[in-house]
């Protein structure tokens, strides 16, 4: 079915749209590759610096987990990326695909209205201006039957003026289509080569993990090193909250009904998918037990960090092995603690409300943050006390 003008500049202009919009965000995807390939080449260098310091016996305990930690974020980062180019392939080829069929439509249009130009330069040129006029004052007709034809001359003028504006439109449609074909054209290309290299830094980043994990693994006191770091940072964890209880700091009595009243209808700090549960379970990559005291929440980095009920803050600081830590006084000693937070926007003293933005994920570059609910120093299932979904 042939197309019509006004339809095929419609479906121009909604190409152009979507067109301009991939050029920003090629923009962006560039930058971002840029940016994982410096952590990169940053983390390759420290782990070659963990690893040596391993084999010194110099290496800070919990420097092999942390460079896992990061270089699987890194990891999951890139491939997001190369997801993202993939689709934006796809998408291009449809859009190429329904630009080059505009400009088929176009130009069958076009060589259509040339055809008629053509025809009615062979009746001009066989008639000639002589003939017209001679048609048009024939002695033998009426005044009347002079007019009805000065009347289809004026029209057969109108239809060649209208004839020659149509086809001046029409090229320079298909002028500007040429352009946008050419354009989009470019962009496929520049996609293709942002692929390939997000592909060679993904490779790279993978590279340096089975390194990483074959280094670890050949070695029982590497191995142990890590899982030894695993279980001291909830112990450091404990040694904290303990502290806060017993510096006297004001409890929170804002809510009297208090966190068990809401047990099972907290909200999740962050919206995405649970990728290390409550409890013991095994390492993948380690393939050793592993226990958890809270719940590895996968966030984008830069993702808001909501409280899961009100209460008052009682530390936002750093602690080894969690990053930027915040936690939430819930009163009866009922605590949550949010690990790996880029940045707070509350500090200690202030008062927070249910899904109130606390913080924004991304400590170092991590793509997760760590959720905990506590009773004192007992680690409470988060699973219990969340909302489903």
């Amino acid at each position: 079915m042939k197309l019509s003008t006004g339809k095929i500049a419609r479906m121009l202009s909604c190409l152009l749209l979507v067109l301009l919009i991939l050029l920003l965000s090629e923009t962006y995807a560039a930058d971002e590759l840029d940016a994982s390939r410096e952590r990169l080449d940053k983390l390759q260098k420290q782990i070659r610096t963990t690893l040596e310091g391993l084999r010194n016996k110099q290496s800070e305990s919990g420097a092999l987990s942390d460079d896992l930690e990061r270089l699987n974020a890194e990891v999951r980062r890139i491939e997001r990326l190369e997801r993202k180019s993939q689709q934006q392939l796809t998408e291009l080829k449809a859009q190429l695909k329904a630009k080059r069929r505009a400009l088929e439509e176009i130009d069958a249009l076009g060589e259509l209205t040339e055809q008629k130009i053509r025809g009615r330069l062979v009746v001009l040129y066989k008639t000639g201006e002589v003939g017209l006029i001679r048609a048009l004052l024939t002695d033998s007709e009426s005044p009347r039957d002079i007019a009805e034809k000065y009347a289809f001359l004026s029209r057969m003028v109108r239809h060649d003026r209208d004839l020659l504006n149509q086809y001046r439109v029409q090229m320079q449609e298909h002028r500007k289509a040429l352009e946008d074909l050419e354009l989009m054209e470019k962009k496929q290309s520049a996609v293709v080569f942002r692929r390939s290299r997000e592909q060679e830094t993904l490779q790279k980043a993978r590279r340096s993990k089975k390194i990483l994990l074959a280094e670890v693994k050949q070695d029982a006191a590497s191995l142990e090193k890590m899982l030894q770091e695993l279980r001291a940072k909830a112990a450091r964890l404990n040694e904290l909250v303990k502290k806060l209880e017993t510096e006297g700091v004001q409890p929170y009595t804002g809510n009297l009904a208090g966190l068990p009243a809401q047990k099972g209808r907290l909200l999740w700090p962050v919206p995405g998918k649970l990728r290390v549960g409550f409890g013991t379970s095994r390492h993948g990559e380690l393939g050793t037990l592993i226990e958890s005291h809270g719940f590895d929440i996968e966030a984008a980095a830069g993702t808001p960090v909501n409280a899961a009920a009100s209460g008052k803050v009682i530390f936002a600081n750093s602690l080894r092995g969690y990053g930027n830590l915040i936690i939430v006084d819930h009163g009866s000693k009922y605590y949550t603690l949010y690990a790996h937070m880029a940045r707070f926007t509350k500090q200690v003293g202030d008062p927070v409300a249910a899904a109130e933005v606390i913080a924004y994920s991304g400590y170092e570059g991590r793509d997760a943050v760590y959720f905990e609910i506590r009773q004192g120093g007992k680690p409470l299932d988060p699973g219990d006390w969340l909302k489903p979904r």
